[in-house]
């Protein structure tokens, strides 16, 4: 009987032991339960992912007789305002603004020259003068985003930086000035307004009051006093 308490015994410190270093073991965590979904949370992510289509109809006139219409579809995102503001324009602007640039008519072009003048005449003297001229210029090539002078200055040229870009571009609009003042001080508006028609006039190949394409590409250079022929595209190298 002796012998069989010892045996007891030890086999109960044995499983002691076994029960010890199990409970030393780390546990395993469990996965952790999914949140509740909240309802008004669903909504407001489901809504952020929608996106508002708008069809929209462009249309180009000449003497009130519709010439051209592009039908657009404008998609917005939640971020994108609806009017535009000082950050930019609103998608619909950005469109009917892109649109413009891609032509331009006659009269047009006349009040787009009215307001180029009136930018150009710092001192308001009714007179243009070469410095205003270089300055008038000068807006058109930092104006990419909006205003008169977006898509207006298209420079095909390569230049080693922008210092040598602007010099070589103040160089034409010296030489475009000397033209139209015909070796005066100063341009009036009247003359002004009569040389950007003149111009328009001789690059509407075709005669339908509207510049496109290449006609309008060679517009904008004139306007700038750079050589038409610069903007031609180089032939290929047959080599």
């Amino acid at each position: 009987m002796r012998f069989l308490a010892i045996s007891l015994a030890a086999l109960t410190g044995l499983a002691s032991a076994r029960a010890q270093e199990t409970s030393a073991e780390p546990a395993v965590d469990a996965a952790p339960a999914e949140p509740a979904v909240n309802p008004d949370e669903m909504a407001d992510l489901l809504n952020s992912r929608q996106q508002i289509r708008q069809g929209v109809t462009l249309t180009r006139s000449v003497d009130g007789e519709v010439v051209e219409t592009k039908t657009r579809t404008i998609i917005y995102s939640p971020d994108d305002p609806l009017r535009g503001s000082e950050a930019g324009l609103s998608p619909l602007e950005a469109l009917q603004a892109e649109f413009d640039s891609e032509a331009l008519t006659r009269k047009e072009a006349y009040e787009e020259a009215k307001l180029d003048f009136v930018v150009a005449d710092l001192d308001r003297d009714g007179k243009m003068e070469e410095s205003e001229f270089i300055f008038l210029v000068n807006g058109w090539q930092d104006a990419t985003v909006s205003g008169s002078g977006r898509g207006r200055f298209v420079d095909p040229a390569a230049h080693a930086d922008e210092a040598s870009a602007r010099a070589e571009h103040e160089s034409q609009a010296r030489a475009k000035f000397a033209f139209l003042a015909g070796g005066a001080a100063a341009v009036s508006k009247k003359d002004y307004l009569r040389e950007v028609l003149i111009d328009f006039d001789a690059l509407d190949k075709n005669d339908d009051g509207i510049l496109n394409g290449e006609e309008l590409l060679y517009f904008r250079a004139a306007n700038r006093g750079e050589s038409v022929m610069a903007q031609s595209p180089v032939p290929a190298s047959d080599e």
